[in-house]
């Protein structure tokens, strides 16, 4: 999905007065808004009891989030350098765990997409599971190293 990012400002006129933020033409007119037209303006708040624009980012839309929350084809993306700091690598499969005020990202473990009887199998036969994962990893050949 395209994104457009503009960095914009905020400035009160006069004291009590609202205050305005000040959006580009050139975006609003990317978005297909024409002057007159209303958007919604959405942020988060990083806190459950507060309103507060916790992190000072803005979404602007035509049709409002729940419009973008409705795309199916949505994807998540995470910078290669992301992962690798966190010690995953690259091509993994990830487990996504949602909690309370968090989002978790893991490396998915490849064991558990085998069946329960064929780990077993593996633990009965004394095969180290890290060796099934790299037999897993590399299409089904082990190369003994």
């Amino acid at each position: 999905m395209p994104s457009n990012h503009a960095d914009l400002r905020a400035f009160q006129s006069d004291f009590g007065r609202p205050v305005f933020l000040i959006v580009p033409a050139q975006l609003l007119r990317d978005m297909g808004l024409v002057p007159g037209d209303t958007v919604k303006l959405a942020y988060i708040s990083g806190s459950d009891d507060s309103s507060r624009n916790t992190f000072k980012e803005f979404v602007l839309t035509p049709d409002g989030i729940a419009a973008l929350q409705d795309d199916e084809d949505a994807e998540l993306a995470l910078p290669h350098e992301l992962l690798e700091a966190a010690g995953i690598p690259v091509d993994s499969d990830l487990e996504i765990v949602c909690a309370k005020g968090a989002v978790i990202i893991l490396e998915a473990d490849l064991l558990d997409s085998l069946p329960d009887d064929l780990r077993e199998l593996f633990v009965d036969l004394g095969i180290h599971p890290d060796t099934v994962r790299e037999v897993m990893r590399s299409g089904g050949v082990f190369d003994g190293r």
